[in-house]
């Protein structure tokens, strides 16, 4: 009798059966619908890019690893061009990450496996996790894109904040944190219309958020200021006259009522510097305000208070 078993290919491994490739026809059915389960990264390359053979073999490395919490699917865009067009890809290699059917994170150009490792790791917990284990992972991960987007608005990189303040909100779309970080780089771009566009539909729950209410806090100088000077008188009164401290507080409201928050706390800090005792400190109680209607973690009050401190205890 012949032994059936042994002529049986094995089955492949949870580990091999979580890398695969794939194309334009069985893109939704290998990303969207696996990513309902558990996390996807995509891997867009070419076959002659030396930077995608570089990159590739680590990937599946660390996929492999992963046990099955996490599945890697690899796409050639020289064949599969209108994917490309679609998914408007730049360049190679490119990385997605897609979560519950929507693309939650990702990258372009080549990363070191200690990054990669990081990244994969922070992804094994989301695939297969039970319920509230999954909550936890998913906030975290959240949270980490949340304080990447902090680092690029505390550069003044406001579009590429907003990208990944968006990303935070393809995790959870209840993310206030992530809505005001998108608010604050809006009003960096000197935006103020869309931003008061954005608190107006918002319930009176969410505007207790800390970074909206600093939001709302800054949209209301607009009104405090209609009586003053515009910028351009006061910076030529304080051409003329750089002690005159008024102009150079007015100068810092007008700077602040305009999203120009940087720049009213640069102000308010100088006039702090020339007279701190200057109307019972009103420049520093103003900073202060200003920095709790910002948040005791945005970027720009901590900014904001090392410049404060290095006048105070300079």
């Amino acid at each position: 009798m012949t032994d059936l078993q042994l002529n049986m290919a094995p089955k492949p491994s949870a580990a091999a059966a979580s890398v695969r490739d794939t194309d334009e026809a069985h893109f939704e059915q290998d990303v969207f619908q696996a990513s309902m389960e558990r996390p996807v990264v995509v891997l867009f390359h070419t076959s002659t890019s030396a930077l995608c053979k570089q990159m590739a073999p680590v990937l599946e490395k660390l996929v492999a690893a992963a046990g099955g919490a996490v599945s890697l699917v690899r796409t050639d865009i020289t064949q599969n061009p209108t994917l490309a067009q679609a998914l408007k890809l730049q360049a190679v290699p490119t990385v997605y990450i897609f979560y519950q059917g929507r693309p939650v994170d990702g990258f372009t150009g080549a990363k070191s496996e200690a990054e990669l490792k990081s990244l994969i790791d922070g992804l094994k917990t989301l695939g297969g996790a039970p319920e509230e284990t999954g909550k936890a992972a998913l906030a975290e991960q959240t949270k980490k894109i949340r304080e990447e987007a902090d680092t690029l608005f505390g550069a003044g990189k406001f579009d590429a904040a907003m990208e990944r303040y968006a990303a935070a909100m393809e995790l959870d779309s209840e993310d206030m944190e992530a809505l005001a970080g998108i608010g604050w780089c809006l009003l960096g771009q000197g935006d103020a219309t869309s931003v008061k566009e954005m608190l107006t539909g918002l319930t009176p729950e969410q505007l207790e958020t800390p970074r909206l209410k600093g939001l709302q806090y800054i949209t209301s100088l607009e009104d405090k200021v209609k009586g003053l000077d515009d910028a351009l008188a006061l910076a030529d009164r304080l051409m003329k006259n750089p002690k005159d401290l008024q102009a150079r507080y007015d100068l810092a409201q007008r700077h602040l009522a305009a999203g120009e928050i940087e720049k009213g706390i640069d102000v308010l800090v100088d006039l702090i510097r020339i007279d701190r005792e200057w109307q019972d400190q009103k420049a520093r109680k103003f900073l202060l305000d200003l920095f709790a209607a910002l948040g005791n973690d945005h970027p720009l009050t901590l900014s904001g208070r090392r410049k404060l401190s290095s006048v105070l205890f300079s």
